[in-house]
């Protein structure tokens, strides 16, 4: 039996404090939007068809995680307890593979330097505490890299229980995640290089007998790779900035340029106080290759194929940015010094984790759970027959997790609001509706300033708002004796009615022929391109990064609109910056009677003082029309 030292010990203290951090509340958080996703395409009557409609047709990933799920649940249900749990034991689990992998690669000192930060990051605690493939996924990873670096420099002979290790840890990554999957590719194909020549058939062997037990997955594989992902013009992610890799360095240390440059700074006190004597050897060069390549690998795909650069498929190499930090103290005698500098380590990894990022208390995700409570706790204060109710999710199944253990809990009559289609009908509900209060949440969707304005023209009351993390609940009245909600400060308010010339033009485009109230309106005629316009700078109207603006109007038209726009444009020394167009016709003419439009933009994009904003309507299929009452609003961001 190999000995169980000091620093093993210490390395076992350093796991129990990891198992602390990922345990603590990591049942009481609301699931995630990827999470809900994963057990409502578990909801087949049996498993091939769960495979086939809930991974291979509806999701992006391997189908082992799913498959996982699939069995889990069957016998012990769906509580975020039970969810969790594999994942947060495995995330544990981790932590030991890391110290044992740093120990091969460097050494015992470096590998506890390394655990001892990797134990407290926001990061690996996280994506540990989530029913995903991320925690399977770094945990099969380490186990290949444990059994890989054995075989490369700790081993003298042959070792057929390694390489079993080996081919479990591949097949674990192929299964978890196509970004673990070529982690082990990226190592695999190092090793052919590295491998004693004696062993090479041996080894490629263990690669042969992976791609073997992958074969379940290989018409899942072909399939998801085909239709693009997550990316392009059917997906939701857009390309990687320029420093795309360095703000991922960044978010491994909490997004804090404190914590990276303390530890940063202590390496170098370590260097000249441990009396460092430092040789770069193969496995720097191998830490640097794991760590680098993914990352880069991710964001070229991302810019000239398919947008696929997130945080959390690079957490499978991760661990090797940590192991390359620490591969300096390499030392045969590990003193005092050694301990002060690790205690120090953890003591301000765990302090930025905890204190300053207050991980345990802010909301990473969307929360559901916040959502639901909220929504049911309002339709029992506002009195559940004179309420109506609406949310914006991606799947109902999202919500109704959380809701249906509420009694109270309001029936939804929309679930989904973030389009013309979806405002349409909106708008009919608020129309036709006799109830006095009206409540609306919204979780991990986006939430369009129209829904706000066309509530508001029925609701006009805002008595609740809860926001929360890219998630919200607001409770809207038709009773004005209710106490007013604090929310968004509108910071301007560009109005005109035409009953006064107001804009440049205005005369040029106004009648007395037909208007909504008042005597005047604007008229655009079929041979007129543009309206009258309202120019503006950015700085006048609180146009920055992160502000909203909202739109409304009446509009009337003989025939139906097929292509009038109503148009925001930003233009930056003579260049276009932001076009946005909305078609007048998203809120169709009913009955040839005066006809409500709303158009909202959240601005996220950078924007300058003195850039030019220009309001416009754009008559390009050049029909006659009619436009009253025209607000436009800037919200505070």
């Amino acid at each position: 039996m190999k000995r169980f030292d000091r620093e093993d010990k210490i390395a076992v203290v350093l796991v129990f404090i990891g198992a602390i951090f990922r345990f603590y509340n990591y049942d009481n958080w609301s699931l995630s939007n990827d999470e809900l996703s994963a057990i409502t395409r578990l909801n087949y009557s049996t498993f091939s068809e769960m495979i086939e409609q809930g991974v291979r047709l509806t999701d992006m990933h391997p189908i082992g995680v799913q498959s996982f799920l699939w069995i889990w649940t069957h016998l012990f249900g769906m509580s975020e307890e039970v969810l969790r749990l594999p994942f947060v034991v495995l995330g544990i689990l981790t932590m030991p593979l890391l110290y044992l992998t740093g120990r091969n690669f460097f050494g015992k000192f470096p590998a506890l330097m390394a655990t001892a930060v990797f134990v407290a990051l926001e990061f690996p605690i996280l994506y540990a505490q989530l029913a995903r493939p991320y925690s399977p996924g770094i945990f099969f990873s380490l186990l290949v890299l444990y059994s890989w670096s054995t075989m490369m420099w700790k081993s003298q002979a042959w070792s057929w229980k390694t390489a079993v290790w080996f081919i479990i840890g591949g097949v674990g990554t192929m299964y978890s995640h196509y970004f673990s999957f070529l982690f082990t590719a990226i190592v695999g194909l190092a090793g052919v290089f590295l491998i004693q020549k004696e062993n090479r058939v041996k080894y490629l062997l263990c690669g042969l007998l992976m791609f073997l037990f992958y074969i379940p997955n290989v018409n899942v594989f072909l399939y998801q790779f085909s239709i693009g992902g997550l990316g392009g013009s059917e997906g939701w992610l857009g390309p990687p900035e320029k420093d795309a890799i360095w703000k991922y360095v960044l978010y491994c240390f909490n997004e804090s340029v404190f914590l990276l440059g303390m530890l940063f700074a202590l390496v170098v006190i370590m260097f000249f106080v441990l009396s460092v004597k430092f040789k770069w050897k193969v496995q720097h060069n191998m830490a640097l290759l794991f760590f680098m390549l993914p990352a880069l690998i991710a964001y070229f795909y991302s810019v000239y194929k398919n947008p696929v650069f997130q945080y959390s498929i690079l957490l499978f190499s991760f661990p090797c940015l940590l192991l390359l930090m620490f591969s300096w103290f390499e030392t045969p005698i590990i003193n005092f010094k050694n301990y002060a500098f690790l205690m120090l380590v953890l003591l301000l990894t765990s302090y930025s984790t905890i204190i300053a990022q207050q991980f345990y208390s802010k909301q990473n995700f969307a929360p559901f759970k916040l959502v639901a409570e909220k929504m049911a706790n309002y339709h029992t204060k506002y009195g559940s027959k004179n309420t109506i109710a609406t949310v914006n999710v991606i799947h109902p199944n999202y919500i109704h997790y959380y809701s249906d253990r509420y009694p109270s809990s309001p029936i939804f009559e929309q679930y989904l609001c973030n389009r013309a289609s979806h405002f349409v009908e909106l708008k009919h509900m608020v129309d036709t509706s006799t109830a006095q209060t009206m409540i609306h949440g919204w979780s991990n969707n986006y939430h369009a300033p129209e829904v706000e304005m066309i509530i508001a023209e029925k609701f006009p009351y805002l008595v609740q708002y809860d926001p929360f993390f890219n998630a919200g609940v607001m409770v809207y009245s038709k009773d004005s004796t209710l106490p007013l909600a604090i929310s968004p400060d509108t910071l301007v308010v560009v109005s005109n009615n035409f009953e006064m010339p107001t804009w440049p033009d205005d005369e040029k485009f106004r009648t007395d022929s037909i208007s909504l109230e008042g005597k005047w309106s604007m008229r655009m005629n079929p041979d007129q391109d543009y309206s009258t316009t309202y120019k503006s700078r950015a700085d006048n109207l609180g146009f920055v990064r992160g502000s909203v603006f909202q739109m409304s109007c009446k509009y009337f038209s003989d025939t139906l609109l097929t292509d009038v726009v109503f148009v925001v444009s930003i233009d930056r020394k003579g260049e276009s910056v932001i076009w946005r167009g909305v078609q007048l016709h998203d809120f169709p003419i009913e009955n040839k009677t005066w006809t409500s439009f709303y158009a909202g933009y959240k601005l996220v994009e950078d924007i300058l003082p003195d850039d030019e904003v220009s309001l416009y309507f754009y008559n390009a299929s050049k029909q006659k029309f009619f436009v009253d009452d025209f607000v436009f609003r800037v919200l505070e961001k």
